[in-house]
Formats: structure tokens, sequence, C-alpha cells
């Protein structure tokens, strides 16, 4: 009997295996129980498996309970396995478990279950249905049965939704009306009227089928899915939105702060911890924020004097919108086009900055039209087995309205060096699975924000407007931490947050709107990308000190990426020895 198989049935210990070797089967224990409490997890992250007919409700009090039982038998079983005996690797691996653990109770103990559940961004009910299905693995029949029996339980799921948003009425823990309103939208659009059906997003598998699937087949997986469709899932939709129209809109909360609820001020203060991997408090973080958007605005205004740009920065959209040569594009995939055309200049240029390549293929798609409105500019991340590549899902809505203004320094953020460059170099690490797909918020969009401004060195930025896009970048992340607390620990309305965004960053008004009402779905998540930045920034700077002409960007580069996502206090304390190591071998 393996330790991992001793731990997960509490049996009596065996004999003590090395501590290296007790903690790779509990960290591949972890994961693989870890799947089995969260099956979704492995079909966005793995790909295909023998969990992808599965679905949790993992917001129930019996399963959040589950969960509080799997990560105190994480922490109780690292006990026995003393750091002191592991390598440097194996050290944060024992880490970065306790540490993964001891967040999550956190997050148990608080209601923001309640808040997540109808927000119209990730984590929100209807949202999260709308991507799984386009990540479903459908290679052959057994994977459309699969996928047949996982949405057969999703009537359950959208009932449990609304007992769940029942009981945030009743705790005072509700979502903000406005936020609700857009969430409905999405859920609605999931259940057509009837002869409408293929116009669903859960129609798609439909529209898709793989060649190994023969057209009888096809006639038959069609025919089996039609009324598991307008039966069972249609209808659970419809009770759902019934439900969140009538009786929990007229109730939402007309506040926009997480402050407003009970609780709420420990919640964001947990958040805010979270989510940037500081010990910063909402205040600290308000007042950098004002002293980065101080720092940024003159850059972006002297690269503006270059490009004829002569007005304030609330007048930079308007300004933009004068000029037809900054909308060239006809239709969407004019704008998929012209970002493909960026990431053939970028490529060729990686290697003077890297010494190491993802081998995970890039894709640019754009975003699924029922998402592409409420959504921003994301990347996900490419399958371990391979046969879902890294994605940079570009939302256009309008593509006359689309703008070349920005593209650069956005696809130097969602693909490389941003997002796919680091995400691809995790997956292949020779460290638990947990580690390769873990997420930390600040790592990962504090790293995208970073490889914005590599574009420097990859000459993305060389033409005024080019370069205008990239600082308008920069001080839009600066303003989410003044906007972001001060929504959340200030006071601020929404319209003051809007109005800020636009007289302060540049946004229009229309953009300012959907971005705030982001940081009120996801409070403190906006926080990351300039933390994130700032500590990589001075991680650099003081390598550079130390090490003088002898500092080698790519090395410095390679070094960070090397064992993946982590908390900044760890980063720091592993490059600070990098550092010291780097100046003694030299």
């Amino acid at each position: 009997m393996t330790l991992a198989l001793v731990l997960l049935g509490g049996c009596a210990s065996v004999p003590s295996a090395p501590a290296p070797e007790r903690l790779d089967e509990l960290a591949a224990a972890a994961w693989e129980r870890g799947l089995d409490l969260f099956p979704v997890s492995e079909t966005t992250g793995r790909g295909a498996g023998p969990r992808q007919d599965r679905l949790e409700l993992t917001f129930t009090a019996a399963h959040r309970e589950r969960q509080r039982a799997y990560h105190r038998w994480i922490l109780e079983a690292l006990e026995g396995i003393p750091p002191a005996d592991l390598n440097e690797s194996g050290q944060l691996t024992h880490r970065l478990l306790s540490y993964r653990s001891r967040q999550a109770l956190d997050w148990l103990d608080t209601p923001l279950h309640q808040h997540d559940i109808f927000i119209q961004l990730d984590g929100g009910v209807a949202t999260n249905l709308i991507k799984l299905v386009g990540r479903q693995p459908f290679r052959n029949e057994s994977d459309y049965r699969a996928w047949f029996r996982r949405l057969g339980r999703y009537p359950e799921f959208l009932d449990g939704v609304a007992v769940l948003i029942r009981e945030g009425m009743r705790d005072g823990v509700t979502i903000p009306a406005v936020l609700v309103e857009r969430a409905l939208v999405q859920l609605e659009a999931i259940a057509p009227e009837p002869g409408r059906i293929t116009e669903s997003a859960l129609w798609k598998p439909m529209t898709a089928f793989p060649e190994t699937i023969d057209s009888g087949a096809r006639t038959a997986l069609e025919a089996e899915y039609r009324p598991l469709l307008t039966d069972q899932v249609f209808p659970a939709v419809r009770r759902l939105a019934s439900f969140v129209r009538t009786e929990y809109l007229p109730v939402a909360r007309t506040t926009d702060g997480l402050d407003a609820v009970p609780g709420g001020e420990r919640m964001y203060r947990y958040l805010v911890a979270s989510e940037t991997t500081t010990a910063l408090t909402p205040e600290q973080i308000h007042a950098l924020g004002l002293t980065e958007v101080a720092r940024i605005a003159p850059q972006l205004l002297q690269a503006g004097k270059a490009a004829g740009f002569e007005g304030r920065i609330s007048q930079l959209q308007e300004w933009v919108r004068s000029n037809p040569a900054n909308y060239p594009f006809k239709k969407p995939a004019d704008v998929i086009a012209y970002l493909y055309d960026i990431h053939q200049r970028i490529v060729p240029q990686l290697p003077r900055l890297f010494g190491h390549m993802p081998k995970a293929r890039f894709e640019i798609r754009l975003q699924e039209p029922e998402l592409a409105a409420s959504l921003p500019a994301q990347w996900q991340p490419p399958s371990d087995d391979g046969t879902r590549p890294g994605m940079f899902m570009m939302p256009v809505v309008d593509a006359a309205k689309s703008s070349t203004y920005g593209l650069a320094a956005l696809l130097a953020h969602e693909g490389m060096p941003g997002h796919h460059f680091d995400g691809g170099i995790k997956l292949e690490n020779k460290v638990p699975d947990f580690r390769r797909r873990m997420w930390v918020n600040a790592f990962g969009e504090g790293w995208a924000l970073y490889a914005e401004s590599l574009g420097h060195d990859l000459g993305l930025y060389d033409k005024p407007l080019e370069l205008m896009g990239r600082y308008s970048y920069e001080l839009f992340r600066a303003c989410r931490l003044v906007v972001d607390t001060g929504l959340h620990a200030q006071g601020w309305t929404r319209q003051r947050a809007i109005g800020y965004m636009v007289d302060d960053c540049g946004l229009t008004p229309a953009a300012a709107t959907t971005e705030v009402l982001r940081y009120m779905a996801w409070p403190g998540q906006a926080l990351g990308y300039k933390i994130g930045e700032l500590t990589i920034m001075e991680l650099r700077g003081n390598a550079e000190r130390r090490l003088g002409d002898r500092f080698d960007v790519r090395a410095f580069h390679d070094a960070f990426l090397a064992e993946g996502h982590m908390p900044l206090s760890m980063a720091r304390e592993r490059m600070g020895r990098w550092i010291e190591a780097q100046s003694i071998q030299r």
C-alpha cells in the first residue's frame, strides 16, 4: 500500500519512505482527489479524462464540508514531512501545498460563493456553462455521451444555484442588481424559445462532429440530444432565470462595493491579500495607485505629442476615434488576422529575451458571441493532452468599432511573452501536477503586465500610436488600484469610479462602465496586475544592480518562470537566492 493510499484511507502508518517520495505521493494524491471534488477542472486542465461525465454541486454545504476535510487532510499530512529533508524545489512544493489549502480554508469561511455564483464573468453559472461546452472534448461517440451525462446533471445544479442565492437573500449577501441583469442576459440566451434550439450555445457540439463519427451515428446523437436540451436543461435554465428575474433581482443590492454587505470589509481584505499575495492594505494600495497614475500619465501624454495628440487624457479616445485609419476592420476575422501579424513579429525576437521557449501551441480566436459583450480579452491554457492549444480569446462585438490602438500591448499580455509564455513553460515543468496548473493571480497577471513592457525590446512600440497604446494600458492598470479599492474600501459609487476611469485613465464611458462592473464582480482581482508587475520590476532592478554588466536578462526571465506560479513573497525569497548565487558564481 502506497503512502498516498494510506493517507487517503486513514489507515495505520507503514514504514516511512524518504521525505521526497512521501511528498511526491501526497502531491499526486492531493491532485487526483482534488479533481474528484472538481471534475470540471479535469476537463479544463487535462482535457479528456475519466471524470468528463461528472458534475459536482460545489457550492452546497455538504460539498463545502468535503472541501474542508480535503484541505485539512493535506495540512495534517504535511506535518509528517519535514521540509528540512527536501531539496529547494521540494520545499517549495511543501509550502505551496500548505499555502493553497490554507487559502482555501479561509475562503470557505466566507460567504463569497453566494456572491460569485451569478456574476457575468468567470465563476458565474451562465459564463461557466457557455465556456465549458467549448472546452469539453468531442472526439468520438463516447465523448458525446459523457457530455450528455454531465449536462444531464445540470438541472439539479441550476436548481441548487437558486437555493444558494436564496440563502444569500436571507443572509444579506446579494449581487449588485446591475450585475444580475447582465448575467441574466447570458443565462436566458442559453435556452432560446422553442424552434430556435440551434441558437443556443449548447447546440455547438451538434455543429462540429469529428470525421470519426459517421452520418448515422450523428443522426442518433442529435436525436438523443434534442430532448435532453428541450425537456430537461432548457426548462431548468428558464426556472432559474424566472426566479432570478421575479424574486432575486427586485431585492438585489443597489450598492456597488463589497463593503456594503454584512462582513464585506473582512471579505475584501481577505481578497486583497489573496489576489496580491502581499500584506498591503487597501489603503496602501489606493495610495500606490495614485502615485503610479501620477507617474505614468505624463509618459502617455509625451508619447501622444509625437503622434499629434495635444489634449487631456480624458479626450484621448475621442482623438483616436477621429482618425478612420485607426479603425480598419470590416469583419471580426480582420481583427484576428491583425493580431496574428503582430504575433509573427514577436516570435522571432523572443530568443533575445529568453533561453527557454514554450512548446505548447498557441491560437488566437474570437470569444464566444454569447460572452463577447461582457468578458474581457482572455488567455485560456492548453490541455495536458495536447489536443487543445493555448488560446487568446478576443472579444469583438462590432469589428467596425474595434481600433488597432493598444492591440500590440494586448497581445504581448495575452500571448507571448505574456500568459502563453508563462503558462506554456509552467506546463512543461518537472514538478507535481498541482504546480503545473496552479494559478496565482499576482504572479500570472503581474508577469503578463511586465511582458507588455518587454514590447519595447521586441519593437512593438516603434510607432507613436503603438507607444501610446502601451502607456495607456499601463496607466489603465494603475487606475485599477485606485478604483477597485475606492469601490470596495472607500465608499466610492459606481458613477464616481466610472468618472475616474474616463477623466484620469482615458477610457470611453462605455469601456469604463464595463471595467467598473468587472471590479464589482471580481473584488480585488484587478489589483494583482500592477502589484505583480512592480514586484518583478523591483526584482529585476535588484539583479541588475547586484550583477552589473554581468546581468543576463535571458537568465533572469528563465529563472523567474522556472518553478511556476507562487505567491509574490515566495518569489521574492527565491529570486533573492538566485541573485546571490549568480553573484557568487560569477
